[in-house]
């Protein structure tokens, strides 16, 4: 039988809502009946025991608190409600083994560096560049493991110092976003010199120009045109940066949305 006493739950709003302003609560809804809550509920009594404060745990009987399980939706069990700042930030549902819920857990846990990671979004998406970049480069001095803030400091650091950016990329190279980003740093210091002779350099070369000019829609245009000419050529570069910078600049964004059916019909 799960055993729940040193976690029980006793006042929700308390336990979990007004604590969650504290630190993390991980709610574990379980039921005596349920055979997988037997298995997955001693792993997050023994990761809470190893927390050292970082996050809490509280359990939740399903069967004996029906009404706060139909609140917060749960249909199944066991499952895992992340709570922080009052608010769920994560769940996850099902048993799964120790290491992959000490993954999820590293993951999704808030800190000092994440808030300051999301703070530092926020300030970007408004236009606040330089005090976007200050938090960016707070939350990796908190947290160097950050890819988040990585990824979105690589970006704002790009078409400054292209150097740079490689080496703010090294420990998340492997991300399809950080390869992108790394191969748009790597097409800024491209010359026509570098480039093997063929039909459709010149155009290539003119795309690049313009990329380092900040010309997105130039860039693509001569892109997309390069494709159309020979879309292999120099290791399909042109298609790679079209597709780097439709991530770069987001998927909503005008210029993506007036250029992505001209490079669809480029490829077919």
């Amino acid at each position: 039988m799960v055993s729940a006493s040193e976690f029980e739950m006793k006042d929700f709003s308390k336990d979990v809502l007004e604590e969650s302003y504290n630190l993390p609560v991980l709610v574990d809804y379980w039921a005596d009946w349920c055979e997988p809550c037997k298995f997955i509920g001693p792993i997050v009594e023994k990761l809470a025991g190893e927390a050292n404060g970082k996050w809490k745990l509280i359990k939740v009987n399903t069967e004996q608190n029906q009404e706060i399980a139909a609140e917060w939706g749960i249909r199944g069990i066991p499952n895992l409600k992340l709570f922080y700042m009052g608010e769920v930030i994560d769940e996850v549902a099902g048993a799964m083994p120790e290491e992959d819920l000490k993954r999820w857990l590293d993951e999704k846990l808030p800190s000092k560096g994440k808030s300051l990671t999301m703070e530092a979004a926020k300030l970007l998406e408004i236009g606040k560049i330089d005090e976007g970049v200050a938090k960016l480069e707070q939350a990796l001095s908190e947290d160097d493991s950050l890819k988040q803030a990585r990824i979105l400091l690589a970006k704002q650091k790009i078409w400054e110092s292209p150097e740079e950016v490689v080496e703010i990329l090294e420990d998340v190279k492997y991300l399809e976003s950080a390869k992108e980003i790394l191969l748009i740093a790597e097409a800024l210091s491209m010359k026509a010199k570098d480039l093997k002779e063929e039909v459709s350099k010149d155009v290539v070369v003119d795309g690049l120009l313009a990329l380092r000019k900040q010309d997105f829609e130039k860039a693509l245009e001569y892109f997309i045109r390069a494709i159309m000419i020979n879309k292999e050529y120099y290791d399909e570069l042109a298609r790679r940066l079209v597709i780097a910078l439709f991530h770069y600049l987001g998927e909503s964004n005008e210029v993506t949305r007036t250029f992505r059916r001209q490079f669809d019909m480029a490829l077919y």
